[in-house]
C-alpha cells in the first residue's frame, strides 16, 4: 500500500505557499521513498523519470570524473529539490544521487507533473516557479566558485594536479592508462 505523502509535504517549506486542497491534490503525484545511507536515489546518465524533494535526511550530489574518480559536488539537506534540470531539459541525470545518511523524499514523476503543467494547474506553475528560483540560486553560486576559481589560479592548478593525481592512482591500481582514462 502507498504511503500517504501529505503528511511529509507539510514538513516541506516548498509546499508552504499551498492550500490545504493543492497540498491535497499534489499527494496524489508524490509518493513516499525511502533510502539507506550509502544508497543511490539516482545515477548518474540514467533516464530521469522524476525529480525529488528531501524531507529528512542527507543526500550526496556526486559527479564521476573520471573513470571510477567519483567527486562529491555538494551535500544537501531537508527542503532542497533534487533532480529538477531533467524536469526542465529532458535530459538524463548530471549527477548521481546517493543517501549520506538514511533519507526520506517525496519524488514525483516527470509525466505526472507535465500532467498537471498541461492542464494549466496554478500548483504546478507554483513547483515551477520554485524550481526556476533554486536553479537561479545555483547557478549564482556556481558563478561565486567559477569568481574564485579564476581569481586563485595557484589554488585551482594544486586543486588540478589532485586530481590528476587521484586519476594517476586509479590508473596504477588498475592498469588502465589511456587517453579515456584522463577523461
Amino acid at each position: 500500500m502507498r504511503e500517504d505523502s501529505l503528511p511529509y509535504m507539510k514538513q516541506v517549506s516548498l509546499f508552504d505557499g499551498f492550500s490545504e486542497g493543492e497540498m491535497q491534490l499534489l499527494s496524489q503525484v508524490f509518493r513516499v521513498r525511502r533510502f539507506a545511507a550509502g544508497e543511490a536515489l539516482a545515477r548518474e546518465g540514467e533516464a530521469a523519470p522524476s525529480f525529488f524533494v528531501v524531507v529528512a535526511g542527507i543526500v550526496s550530489v556526486v559527479k564521476e570524473v573520471a573513470p571510477r574518480v567519483r567527486q562529491r559536488l555538494a551535500t544537501v539537506g531537508r527542503n532542497r529539490m533534487l533532480g529538477q534540470i531533467p524536469l526542465v531539459d529532458g535530459g538524463r541525470r548530471p549527477t548521481t544521487l546517493e543517501a549520506a545518511a538514511p533519507v526520506i523524499v517525496l519524488e514525483c514523476g516527470r509525466d505526472d507533473f507535465e500532467r498537471l503543467f498541461n492542464a494549466n494547474s496554478p500548483f504546478a506553475y507554483k513547483v515551477l516557479d520554485f524550481v526556476v528560483l533554486d536553479l537561479s540560486r545555483r547557478l549564482r553560486q556556481t558563478n561565486k566558485l567559477l569568481e574564485e576559481l579564476l581569481a586563485n589560479p595557484g589554488r585551482t592548478l594544486s586543486m588540478v594536479y589532485d586530481a590528476f593525481i587521484e586519476v594517476g592512482k586509479v590508473a596504477h591500481e588498475t592498469g588502465e592508462f589511456t587517453a579515456a582514462s584522463l577523461r
